[in-house]
């Protein structure tokens, strides 16, 4: 799991290569977020965006090289960064999950790093962009 994450920076945000174990978890953490109680706001608070959103970002992540909105990455860092503080049994993360808290957090970090890089590389963007 502790594959880099390759981004290329776009005019809208950032084209990601990920590896089916990557995106394995980006895809359990998000269904664990969708399962949540709690309605609108609760989902905005830990992920930024609305439900119906975070299933569109969800829908985003099984394609082969799939782009994201800047908007879009901040809804994968928040639900890799979350899932773990809201699942803080490391044997009841990895059962629900099927990874190790760690790979959760070595992931946002990856997609920080990722995006880092790739905005030096391909130009300074910010969130308003």
């Amino acid at each position: 799991m502790r594959k880099a994450i390759f981004a290329t920076a776009t005019s809208d945000g950032f084209l990601l290569r990920l590896t089916e174990a990557q995106k394995d978890l980006i895809s359990e953490v998000l269904l664990f977020q969708a399962d949540r109680p709690g309605g609108y706001r609760t989902s905005v608070v830990r992920l930024g965006v609305d439900r119906e959103s975070a299933s569109q970002v969800m829908r985003k992540v099984s394609d082969s090289n799939p782009e994201f909105s800047l908007h879009e990455i901040h809804v994968l860092f928040a639900a890799l960064s979350s899932t773990p503080i809201m699942i803080p049994s490391e044997e009841a993360f990895y059962e629900r999950i099927g990874s190790f808290r760690e790979n959760s957090f070595a992931l946002a970090a990856g997609l920080l790093n990722a995006a880092e890089a790739a905005s030096d590389k391909g130009g300074n963007l910010s969130v308003n962009d």
